[in-house]
């Protein structure tokens, strides 16, 4: 599995029955929110893209659930959905976050028969005022731009083509008076820009950009949970937990665990490799910094996500052969990408069913100089920190061979 750098919602799994949800209405009709009071919805969920071209041409405007989000949110959501032999397979949530309730999510998604993904979405608190829909946006094309840069095919490719299309689009607007002369909706367009940014780069003057637009979206009264929780996450990546705690009490519908502590007991230089682990042995909410040592005379270092399907297959198939789970406890290391600082929990999880091969959160980009792209399971042979073999995937029958040549190039298997 590809996982990128930056913390996209994209969905590339096929999606899951249908869970229960206790409103099932369409959005208020209280003046100045979005209006609609018979959704239609198809008996069969859309499993195509004819199907979908078929119910937009067939169904009227006031009566599709399609017609809650803007046209920008509307045609990006649309242009993301990925539809495989069984029906949809993938999609993004960013936009419907941003502009729908869960409520309002869960009745869109009926349409695809994803609406289990609105139950826990980071989704609006109360519906968006009607007014976004007729305002103009001048940023809304830009910020299209900025999420085709940010699909570049990772690495240092992704990075600057977003940081080039930031810098060109978004930078200017980022000065006082420009960011204070928006209307709301290029407002927050401008703070998910930023956000974006910082997701895919990891450089602070997009978290310090994203702070100044938090302030200016408080300012109008316009913050709600996707907001919150973008920041919060954000503050979490730079490892300011302090300040993701006091945010989390002042926003408490983001609704997460309290964020772990972060320590560093020794001194690690700027750029060092170095990873956070969650202490073993306890329930302490809590991250230690570890220098990591890539040149080692013989090692795997493994790259994984809590998230990742195909990565807990290998984890399992590999704790069924006694001589492979003893090889990997003492010399493999499962490395999770920065960002899942926000996953606390799901790491300690991962632990606690894989005590042989325990993840560790990188705790930058720098941790992993050998890495262009994440994809996850993979797997590098480094020999005094070169790489000399890469296993990249875990299909159905499992990758175990591959696994024992590498590690024979090591010399770590006969």
């Amino acid at each position: 599995m590809r996982t990128p750098y930056t913390a996209i919602t994209r969905l590339l799994f096929l999606l899951a029955p249908a869970l229960p949800f206790a409103a099932l209405a369409a959005p208020s009709s209280d003046a100045g929110v979005t209006r609609n009071a018979a959704p239609a919805i198809p008996v069969k969920p859309i499993a195509s893209r004819a199907e979908l071209d078929a119910y937009q041409r067939d169904t009227p405007p006031a009566n599709s659930p399609l017609s809650w989000i803007t046209s920008g949110a509307r045609r990006r959501f649309l242009d993301s959905l990925v539809y495989r032999e069984h029906g949809l397979g993938g999609m993004s949530l960013a936009d419907l976050r941003y502009e729908l309730t869960r409520e309002q999510a869960y009745t869109l998604l009926r349409l695809f028969g994803a609406q289990n993904y609105a139950v826990d979405l980071d989704a609006l608190t109360t519906p968006r005022p009607a007014t976004d829909d007729t305002a103009t946006s001048t940023l809304e094309p830009a910020y299209a731009r900025l999420l085709a840069a940010e699909r570049a095919d990772g690495g240092t490719t992704q990075v600057q083509a977003v940081a080039h299309s930031y810098a060109a689009e978004f930078a200017p607007a980022q000065a006082d008076a420009r960011r204070r002369a928006l209307g709301d909706r290029d407002a927050e367009l401008l703070f998910r820009a930023a956000a974006l940014a910082f997701q895919a780069t990891g450089q602070p003057d997009y978290l310090a950009d994203m702070r100044r637009d938090f302030a200016e979206l408080q300012r109008r009264h316009r913050i709600d949970r996707p907001h919150a929780s973008d920041f919060y996450d954000a503050l979490l990546i730079a490892h300011r937990d302090d300040e993701a705690r006091a945010l989390l009490a002042a926003h408490p519908a983001i609704k997460r665990n309290p964020p772990p502590l972060m320590r560093s007991f020794s001194r690690i230089r700027n750029g060092q490799p170095s990873l956070w682990v969650a202490t073993p042995g306890t329930r302490k909410r809590e991250l230690v910094r570890f220098r990591f040592n890539i040149r080692a005379p013989a090692q795997v270092i493994v790259l994984a996500s809590t998230g990742c399907h195909f990565a807990a297959n290998a984890a399992r198939d590999i704790e069924a052969d006694p001589l492979l789970r003893d090889l990997f406890r003492e010399y493999g290391q499962w490395v999770a990408p920065p960002s899942e600082v926000t996953a606390f929990d799901a790491v300690r999880e991962w632990n606690e069913a894989h005590p042989a091969l325990r993840l560790g959160i990188a705790y930058d980009n720098a941790a992993l100089p050998m890495v262009e792209r994440f994809e996850t399971p993979a797997f590098y042979f480094l020999d005094h920190g070169t790489v000399v073999d890469t296993v990249v995937g875990w299909p159905p029958g499992g990758n175990l061979d591959a696994i024992r040549r590498g590690l024979r190039k090591i010399d770590l298997l006969r």
